[in-house]
């Protein structure tokens, strides 16, 4: 039988580390808030001063820095992006942005055609740009994959969504589950791919949670309102926050929780307390400080996962072999991330 580790307690009485297993291997983040605020700042004046075209080195600056500093097993991430094919990218995908807005303002006809025409390259962007992502990303030599098809993202990414808004969001959990699904699916790292073992259940009571802390949060807003309505803002704020820290812990702990690499596993245990301190305590320092907090907060996010995902190595790690890849290009990425379309994991 394994032995529990017992995990230390910040003042709050929060873990500060999930505890563990006996035997699991934890990722380790050794990023420092003002070393990344050099590198931040650095990178906002030169984007600026360039008119956005540093911006490439900036986000290859940044992804380094951060692949760089989380390590597994005692070796670092790697990204091997070049600023050069980000850039392209980004030049093609604000182009299209361009294209798109002006054509909104055209009229109402052209409007639709464009919207259509986002949504038959939706798709790609998304599978080029998760391609791309894990094509540059690296651990011990072994680059990341993925072989996802257009076909399957459109199943996952638009079909499922609408079936969801049709059926007035009753197949909205099974949407999430199948995009999910997808990507994990589709990953690999080397030539041994990512699978996601979860089903359909968990989703929906997640859902099922998240529709009774709305209304419950709604109904104490609305006591709130009759009795002390100064205080109704403050209620729905605190509502938004348990709401928004419920999901993204669900969410994290369902994927992540039950992503499998071969005979390996992860292990993520997200805590609702924890990270909702975390999030108020990020958000309170942007506003104190008109967002000059925001590398200290993102590095204390980025900490805070690493101290609560693990890998469970069923496999040996050196025995991945790497698959050979062609070169990826940015630009679906770039479009991905111009249009503001994310996509989870």
């Amino acid at each position: 039988m394994s032995d529990t580790l017992a995990a230390p307690q910040d003042a709050w009485g929060e873990q500060t580390t999930a505890p563990r297993e006996a035997g699991e291997l934890p990722f380790q983040f050794n990023g420092d808030g003002f070393e990344f605020f050099r590198i931040w700042i650095v990178n906002l004046l030169l984007s600026i001063v360039t008119l956005g075209i540093y911006s490439a080195w900036a986000k290859v600056r940044t992804q380094r820095y951060f692949y760089g500093s989380t390590r597994l097993a005692g070796s670092s991430f790697d990204y091997l992006a070049n600023p050069l094919t980000i850039l392209k990218g980004r030049l093609i995908a604000f182009a299209c942005l361009v294209a798109y807005s002006v054509a909104n303002q055209v009229s109402v006809g052209v409007s639709l055609v464009a919207t259509l025409l986002f949504l038959l390259v939706l798709p790609w962007m998304l599978v080029r740009g998760l391609a791309f992502r894990n094509h540059n990303s690296a651990w011990r030599g072994v680059r990341f994959g993925f072989d996802g098809t257009y076909g399957g993202a459109a199943m996952a990414f638009l079909l499922w969504p609408l079936l969801g808004v049709l059926s007035a969001g009753l197949l909205m959990p099974l949407a999430i589950q199948r995009q999910q699904r997808f990507i994990a699916d589709h990953s690999r790292f080397g030539t041994t791919r990512f699978a996601l073992q979860v089903g359909v259940g968990p989703f929906y009571l997640a859902f099922l949670l998240v529709l009774g802390i709305g209304v419950l949060g709604g109904l104490v807003a609305a006591l709130l309102g009759a009795a002390l309505p100064p205080l109704v803002p403050l209620a729905m704020m605190l509502v938004y926050l348990v709401l928004f820290a419920f999901i993204s812990v669900r969410m994290t702990n369902l994927t992540y929780g039950n992503l499998h690499l071969g005979g390996s596993r992860l292990r993520s245990r997200y805590g609702l307390g924890s990270y909702m301190w975390l999030m108020a305590s990020n958000l309170i320092g942007m506003v104190l400080t008109l967002g000059l907090f925001y590398p200290w907060a993102r590095v204390r996010t980025a900490r805070y996962a690493a101290e609560h995902i693990s890998l469970e190595a069923g496999d040996d790690l050196d025995g991945f072999v790497a698959a050979q890849q062609k070169e990826v290009s940015s630009l679906g990425g770039e479009m991905a991330e111009m249009f503001d379309v994310g996509v989870g994991l």
